[in-house]
């Protein structure tokens, strides 16, 4: 499983108008860790500025299974989105393109799970951002997130698929008991699920000065948004930052494999 560990800053790709421009004020960190618990990191993420593509994947499943779902879901979505088609694709294609993607890497994974029994039931949540000038292009599902840091405020910009979201949601539970529900780790939508998926998408708008983040639940479930919020902001440094939150996860338990990415406009 490769992981990008080093801050990068990206260069300007050479898209025609109307399509995606990668920034060129865009800084990178990312690092993803086992925990204290787990004996296999059943996480997976890539961060490659060059073509402005960002993906978190968190693995599910038995023996080595969700460690080749999130490895399957990152390399066939990565192999799709490559730098030619991010840049030739309009602005308005893009979130189509990412979803494309998205459901490309969930029929791998279903089809390998029925060619090998030892896979079955695998599956791996999949958050992804095609980072350009003016906007990040977004495609998620299950419960991985991506935080919009913006004017000292932070916004979970992708929507939990889980039962504890959905109570939530419906005002059945507080948030209080939420953070200590039992099903608190049980999704309802993932990668793997079934053979047709979809993806939520979002564009969100962005610019000098704001950040972005990506994480596998290892990291939400046990640092605040307002935590991640101040770590982000307090490091000049996205690699540092990402750093420190990983550490911090750990020093409350690192009960799950943890995973961020986090990109910084100056």
């Amino acid at each position: 499983m490769t992981t990008t560990n080093e801050e990068t800053k990206a260069s300007q790709g050479s898209a025609s108008d109307g399509s995606c421009r990668i920034p060129t004020d865009l800084k990178v960190g990312s690092l993803t860790d086992v925990g204290r618990v787990r004996e296999i990191n059943q996480d997976c993420l890539t961060a490659d500025p060059v073509r402005g593509l960002f993906i978190v994947a968190d693995g599910m499943g038995g023996h080595l299974a969700g460690e080749k779902a999130s490895l399957c879901a990152v390399e066939t979505i990565g192999s799709m989105l490559t730098e030619s088609a991010l840049t030739e694709a309009a602005d308005e294609d893009l979130l189509r393109v990412v979803q494309e993607a998205i459901q490309a890497a969930n029929r791998v994974i279903v089809q390998a799970s029925l060619q090998d029994s030892s896979m079955r039931g695998m599956g791996t949540t999949a958050t992804v951002a095609v980072a350009c000038d003016e906007a990040v292009y977004l495609g998620h599902i299950g419960d991985s997130r991506a935080y919009l840091m913006t004017g000292g405020t932070i916004e979970q910009v992708t929507e939990d698929h889980s039962v504890v979201a959905q109570l939530l949601r419906a005002r059945a539970i507080t948030p209080q008991e939420a953070a200590r529900h039992p099903y608190r780790n049980v999704i309802t939508k993932c990668l793997g699920m079934q053979m047709e998926v979809e993806a939520d998408t979002r564009l969100v708008q962005w610019g000098p000065g704001d950040r972005l983040l990506l994480c596998s639940d290892g990291l939400s479930g046990l640092v605040s948004d307002e935590e991640i919020l101040k770590l982000a902001s307090e490091h000049d440094e996205p690699q540092v930052a990402c750093e420190t939150m990983v550490a911090l996860a750990n020093e409350r338990g690192g009960y799950d494999n943890i995973s961020v990415i986090l990109l910084s406009r100056s």
